[in-house]
């Protein structure tokens, strides 16, 4: 499949019902007109050039359309090329003829289906791992990244001698916030989650948090836990975290009603203006609404990165 292009893309293809229709039409018209041609059916069996026909309907327009084609193809044959027509209820030995006729055309859309469906499992596999090799480089990347920005938070905010013991303390809270990333989470407390998130780019009051204490649904901890990552790193790359003076304020509130709508507001501010061009990266794939994650909206003003996340399922808990 990788040496032919065109036959990939051909596999690969969603027609529109009208375009997959007009092609199930030409593979009865070429077929008939082929046989019409040879010996307008006085020879051999008249079903003979609609079985290519009906494999390859079955490999480019799936199962349904296939049988379309063998349906039509076998009506139009048995009443064009044969002088006496096969009936099912004409006896035994016509009943049989037509049995193993709809069995063979059953066996060979079978297995061109499952052909069909082969392929396109293993090019969304092929997309997959490609995704995942993306986002693997991506999360070495910012891991590297933000190993240096904590280096320059800790000398930015200890003395030389207290350098170790808060640069050893921040990797393990790297630790636990990257098992926080690759982990499945049941319902999860929004501040434990922040919190543990946050904790190895914090440095002095770079960050005001605030917002009432609720329990998030299991589909949001992991998929909030990334977006939180994500926008941390990219604020120690290139963002408020890179300035002395730089901060971030995340802020939180809860919709009314025992399972309400939670706004999470994060904004940058005292770091470099934000260019004008942003290239889309890996990273803005996971600031986007997905499952867990209702709505997001990403904004860049010349102050700073804000972004806004909004997750339903929240349920208030107390302190």
């Amino acid at each position: 499949m990788e040496r032919s292009p065109a036959l990939r893309r051909a596999f690969l293809a969603e027609l529109t019902p009208l375009a997959a229709a007009g092609w199930a039409a030409l593979a009865v018209a070429v077929p008939t007109v082929l046989r019409w041609a040879i010996d307008r059916g006085d020879a051999g069996v008249p079903f003979l050039t609609y079985f290519p026909a009906v494999v390859l309907a079955a490999l480019f327009l799936g199962w349904r359309w296939a049988t379309a084609v063998a349906i039509v193809s076998a009506v139009l044959a048995n009443r064009v090329f044969r002088d006496e027509p096969l009936l099912f209820y004409a006896g035994p030995q016509q009943a049989l003829l037509v049995v193993l006729f709809l069995l063979s055309m059953a066996v060979l859309i079978w297995a061109c289906a499952m052909a069909r469906r082969l392929v396109r499992e293993l090019e969304a596999s092929t997309e997959r791992e490609e995704m995942l090799n993306r986002e693997l480089l991506h999360r070495f990347k910012n891991l590297l990244a933000t190993v240096n920005a904590m280096a320059l938070l800790t000398a930015r905010s200890k003395a030389p001698e207290d350098f170790a013991a808060a640069f050893s303390g921040r990797i393990l809270a790297l630790e636990r916030a990257t098992g926080l990333l690759g982990g499945s989470s049941a319902r999860c407390s929004i501040e434990a989650l922040v919190e543990g998130v946050l904790e190895p780019f914090r440095a002095g009051d770079n960050f005001t948090l605030e917002g009432p204490a609720c329990v998030l649904p299991q589909d949001a901890c992991v998929p909030l836990a990334l977006a939180l990552h994500e926008l941390a790193t990219n604020a120690a790359k290139h963002g408020a975290l890179t300035a002395p003076g730089g901060r971030v304020e995340l802020r939180w509130t809860l919709g009314e009603g025992e399972a309400g709508m939670l706004r999470l507001a994060w904004r940058e501010e005292g770091g470099p203006p934000v260019a004008d061009e942003r290239k889309p990266g890996m990273g803005t794939q996971l600031l986007r609404p997905q499952r867990g994650l209702a709505e997001v909206e990403v904004s860049y003003p010349r102050e700073g990165l804000e972004c806004t996340i909004g997750i339903p399922g929240v349920r208030p808990a107390a302190r």
